[in-house]
């Protein structure tokens, strides 16, 4: 069996999106993608990368797998069984043990399915997976020529991509700023927040730049920038499955991420939120291309069964060969 499957998926930012690509002082800039447009103009484009949304599958994947193999509470993996489910192990140099041997790659992936899909270490090489993860690039004016025609239809009007982005300042404060927090503090303490405060007020009077700098407080304001809530993204995703439980496998892996699917920074004070509002399964290499509408919100309870009984039947093995290994 040799079957490519592939999925163009719309995206829908719930929450804002803070992927960032760099700093500049105290201001994060999100991630953009150099694109040259029609005109022949270049601009840049807001995107999630395609490594965090890999990354995002491979963890929803190791998640479905523990569960499926009655491992998910037991709290019986080592670093390496947990390096290697959640970042895919890693090269550590020749003739080290912690490395998976290569003879025993093929029982690493009939144990352990997703990994045939995503890849992972073995013998001091990295084995490469056969799943293809494109960036979710923002639908907006300057992207309209690059996403399918479908989602072009689907977004309704477009505007410029700068028009997605907005700025959030945030502020971390100073405990010892508030003169009823500082009563927490123990006498040593005081004294040494007192000097600091009269550091602070001759810095102030002298002018001192260097002696400021030494005394101000950690209160620290930032900013950064968001896609905004509501912004659409097309995305892509491809798997080159050789048999039928890779292709329950790749399902399942869809399924679980975008069941609660999280992107970028910031997801502790609820940013990166998204959700598939449409897909379409496309037929590649064919004579002729073909899309059939899926409601990718809908495989998790239709997909997956020969998934969780496969590894629900090797379960056993699994948790053995997981003790064990080096990764």
């Amino acid at each position: 069996m040799f079957d490519l499957k592939a999925y163009e998926v719309l995206l829908e930012a719930v929450t804002p999106i803070a992927h960032h690509s760099e700093s500049f002082g105290n201001h994060a800039v999100i991630a953009r993608r150099k694109t040259r447009l029609p005109s022949g103009e270049w601009t840049s484009i807001p995107a999630v990368s395609g490594d965090a949304l890999r990354h995002g599958l491979r963890e929803a994947s190791a998640y479905a797998f523990l569960d499926a193999a009655g491992m998910l509470d037991a709290g019986l993996l080592t670093e390496s069984a947990l390096r290697l489910l959640f970042s895919g192990g890693m090269v550590t140099g020749r003739g080290d043990a912690a490395n998976i041997k290569l003879d025993a790659y093929r029982e690493m992936v009939d144990l352990v399915p997703p990994l045939a899909l995503l890849g992972g270490c073995a013998s001091n090489r990295v084995i490469p997976g056969r799943v293809v993860c494109e960036d979710a690039m923002l639908v907006c004016e300057e992207s309209q020529h690059l996403v399918p025609t479908w989602i072009v239809e689907r977004a309704g009007k477009l505007v410029g991509a700068r028009g997605h982005i907005d700025t959030h300042q945030r502020v971390r404060m100073d405990a010892t700023l508030d003169p009823g927090k500082r009563k927490l503090l123990s006498e040593s303490a005081v004294k040494r927040h007192e000097g600091g405060d009269r550091k602070s007020e001759q810095a102030h009077e002298d002018d001192d730049p260097v002696l400021r700098q030494e005394a101000k407080s950690t209160m620290m304001p930032r900013t950064f920038e968001a896609i905004a809530a509501g912004s659409l993204l097309s995305w892509r995703v491809q798997a080159t499955c050789l048999s039928a439980l890779d292709v329950d496998t790749f399902h399942s892996m869809i399924a679980a991420f975008l069941s609660n699917a999280r992107v970028g920074g910031k997801r502790g004070t609820g940013f990166g939120f998204v959700r598939a509002v449409a897909a379409n399964e496309v037929a590649v290499l064919r004579p002729a291309s073909a899309m059939n509408a899926v409601d990718i919100t809908t495989l998790g309870p239709r997909i997956g069964e020969l998934f969780r009984a496969h590894v629900k039947e090797r379960a056993e093995r699994a948790r053995a060969w997981l003790t064990e290994v080096d990764a």
